[in-house]
């Protein structure tokens, strides 16, 4: 299920999650150095923490506050984008201790520590610098993907020294995440962003980096969902003549495939999980934070063989909690829908949204966001609709 969880945010951007369940949104702002960061609390009320950070207009766009995330000591790390502001190109370093939302936010004077990056990046040749994304990694280092500088610098915490853990060459570094063994980067290539352009890579803990999937577009950021640890991918834009609205889109992405979760969605930019497996995105155009919930676990190829009819089979088990298996075969290749409803018709989940092969499928659909009941899942291609019942207790 995709709702609005929140509303009128200024093109948000990089979201991280507290342990109060609080949201912590990253706003670029207009360009008129409104960039701010927004606590957005569970029932879905938006209250700023730090106004007035700089945003300037680079290439036409706004950028200031790329992105949050934070430190081990509780601290809030603030990714600062692209600009002439001497805020730019740094991470910012705020004690949120004793902060209520519904406080009077804080102001650039609170700010305690800046660690600028651009001068790094640009002194080992990057042609820009444009921090994105921050992760920690080993040791609780930090890890900074610079979309300037198409790699991620890393800093030393017992240092504070900097170095170059890995670049890509001609493409963009957009999102980055650490699985504790190796780290998963998004990149994108630039004008005229073609399709199929944009790779994710694996980076192990050396540096090195490895194609891990290709022939994406536009990916703007990566996650890992905490039920499965598959790797999910976010999709920014189509690019036809201009940004296609409407056409940014989620996956799940393995070494061999690309399922599609979510499609139409409104220039996605950035995504966190609670620890629940919901999943929040920000739409950069709408101003919103999207919650979704009911996210697929796997989809698998379960066999080579073609079958001689279409048949969609009773989920397994039923009842269920939290997850289950719902398999189906077709006999030819065609456009696939598979999706859940509750009682009332609402759709809650989509499991599947695109072109298959002929061939046997499994999905495992996880409900830990869904309420107990009857839920409907139903699969529909170009010559065969069916739908079956499946209980959800809890």
């Amino acid at each position: 299920m995709t709702e609005i969880y929140t509303s009128g945010l200024v093109n948000p951007i990089g979201l991280t999650l507290d342990d109060s369940g609080n949201l912590w949104v990253a706003e670029q702002g207009t360009g008129n150095d409104d960039s701010r960061i927004s606590i957005v609390t569970p029932a879905g009320v938006v209250h700023p923490f730090l106004i007035n950070l700089p945003s300037e207009i680079v290439q036409g766009d706004p950028i200031g506050a790329e992105h949050v995330q934070f430190d081990i000591d509780g601290k809030l790390l603030i990714v600062q984008g692209e600009g002439a502001d001497t805020l730019s190109e740094s991470i910012l370093v705020v004690d949120p201790t004793g902060f209520t939302p519904g406080d009077p936010p804080l102001a650039i004077s609170d700010i305690e520590a800046v660690y600028n990056i651009g001068e790094y990046s640009i002194g080992q040749g990057g042609a820009t610098s444009n921090p994105y994304r921050l992760v920690l990694g080993p040791n609780d280092d930090w890890y900074i993907s610079d979309a300037g500088f198409n790699g991620v610098i890393k800093r030393d915490r017992a240092t504070g020294s900097l170095s170059v853990f890995t670049q890509l060459g001609p493409v963009v570094s957009t999102g980055l995440v650490y699985t504790g063994t190796n780290f998963y980067l998004g990149s994108l290539t630039g004008f005229p962003f073609p399709t199929g352009g944009a790779k994710v890579y694996q980076v192990d803990l050396n540096g090195n980096n490895s194609v891990f999937q290709d022939q994406l577009t536009m990916i703007v950021d990566v996650a890992i969902d905490p039920l499965d640890n598959k790797l999910l991918a976010l999709q920014y834009a189509e690019f036809s003549g201009g940004f296609q609205n409407n056409s940014g889109a989620l996956f799940i992405v393995t070494s061999t495939s690309v399922d599609t979760l979510l499609n139409g969605l409104n220039f996605p930019t950035g995504m966190v999980f609670n620890q629940s497996g919901e999943l929040f995105i920000s739409l950069f155009a709408d101003g919103e934070i999207l919650k979704v919930t009911g996210i697929p676990v796997s989809v698998e190829d379960i066999t080579t063989s073609i079958p001689e009819t279409f048949l969609l089979n009773q989920n397994y088990p039923n009842p269920f909690n939290p997850s289950t298996k719902i398999s189906w075969q077709s006999p030819v290749g065609s456009h696939q829908s598979l999706k859940i409803y509750d009682l009332l018709g609402n759709e809650v989940a989509t499991l599947v949204d695109e072109y298959k092969p002929a061939g046997i499928y499994e999905i495992e659909f996880g409900a830990s966001g869904l309420t107990s009941g009857i839920y409907f899942y139903r699969l529909q291609t170009d010559s065969f609709v069916e739908t079956k019942k499946m209980i959800l207790l809890k």
